[in-house]
């Protein structure tokens, strides 16, 4: 979660004012756009993180390449505003994104406005593929690597922000074309991190998150609470009980590999209990120890964990809530610990919060 301020968060949790800005960013300089509503979706199951719909004016439909929202390199800001008494406007940045996608209707609206779609900067390193085969570099880490796969795209004035520590080597990856698929997700892997794109534009390499990682916002029902409306699925076929992560080898050798169980009795995907044996396999070149296997194999089920229990809720907005929270829900008597896997922000006033989680447990009784 964005970092909040406690006369933010007071103000979140009562009746409060919202506000939207924009800025653009391109070879025509900076300037502010108008927002007349849409959305910022942050979805942990999606190469590109981040991604946004608005609209604005239809004066800024582009004309040329240099246009202020040209889809040929143009970049948006966008912050929500939290109104504080007295009127202090507290933002929070939710995504900077290429402009991807505007559209136009003639004869022009009444609205005079149009549609535009943002997305990461994650889709940039995606959109660079490797025109011939490319290595890992001899000796450097797997953080290192990622952070140069990320830095020959972007230039080494877009931070790559490391919160794992880790300091393994990577070994030798051949990509054959796709650099985030294939170079920068794969290393992630194998150190059990994900990587993305910050809502300021920065990158990110961090631990997977999991259902223990401090809960960082409350949300309950009742008078007082926040819960706007709730609806859950129970399903067997995203869940499993294991993870069998193994390296893959071209010289004949047996690879090393690693199985990571379920091992906690009181989860209800336990491989020993009435859930059962249900593994799901993970290859990789990069996984070349045991130590490895088992590190990428705890971190796919941690990805994997609660996945039989799907709770979708709205509530109060939140602007500060990102894919990877863990939230306590409070329920008919009732707490809940979800990992938040999609949050959407909308960008108009008196809408609801939809968010996608999952839970350790099957829900209220």
């Amino acid at each position: 979660m964005w970092t909040l301020s406690t006369p933010a968060k007071l103000a979140l949790a009562q009746s409060h004012g919202m506000d939207v800005r924009a800025t653009a960013y391109g070879p025509f300089g900076t300037r502010e756009i108008p927002v007349g509503g849409g959305s910022v979706t942050s979805d942990a199951g999606s190469q590109v993180r981040r991604t946004a719909t608005l609209t604005t004016d239809l004066s800024l439909w582009s004309v040329d390449p240099r246009s202020v929202l040209a889809v040929t390199g143009a970049e948006v800001l966008v912050e929500y505003g939290i109104v504080l008494p007295g009127g202090r406007v507290e933002w929070v940045p939710l995504i900077r994104g290429l402009v991807v996608k505007s559209g136009r209707e003639r004869p022009y609206p009444t609205s005079g406005t149009m549609p535009i779609e943002l997305a990461d900067r994650s889709l940039r390193v995606a959109e660079d593929r490797f025109t011939a085969p490319a290595q890992t570099t001899s000796g450097a880490t797997v953080v290192a690597e990622i952070r140069r796969l990320i830095q020959e795209t972007w230039g080494t004035s877009v931070p790559v922000v490391d919160y794992t520590g880790s300091t393994q080597i990577a070994p030798r990856l051949d990509i054959e074309q796709e650099r985030w698929a294939d170079g920068v997700e794969k290393l992630a892997d194998s150190i059990g991190a994900e990587v993305f794109a910050d809502p300021t534009g920065s990158f990110v390499i961090r631990p997977q998150p999991t259902l223990t990682d401090p809960p960082v916002w409350t949300i309950a029902s009742g008078e007082r609470g926040i819960l706007v409306s709730r609806s859950d699925t129970q399903s067997r076929e995203p869940a499993y009980s294991g993870v069998v992560a193994r390296g893959e080898r071209t010289d004949g050798t047996a690879p090393v590999q690693a199985v990571v169980w379920d091992t906690d009795p009181n989860s209800p995907t336990y491989y020993l209990g009435p859930f059962g044996r249900k593994p799901k396999f993970y290859s990789s070149p990069l996984l070349t120890t045991v130590a490895q296997c088992q590190t990428a194999a705890a971190a796919i089920l941690a990805r994997s964990r609660g996945g039989e229990s799907l709770p979708a809720i709205s509530a109060i907005v939140n602007p500060a809530l990102e894919a990877g929270d863990v939230v306590p829900l409070r329920d008919e008597g009732r707490e809940q610990l979800l990992i938040l896997d999609k949050v959407v922000v909308p960008l108009a006033p008196r809408e609801a919060q939809p968010l996608q989680a999952r839970a350790l447990d099957l829900g209220v009784v």
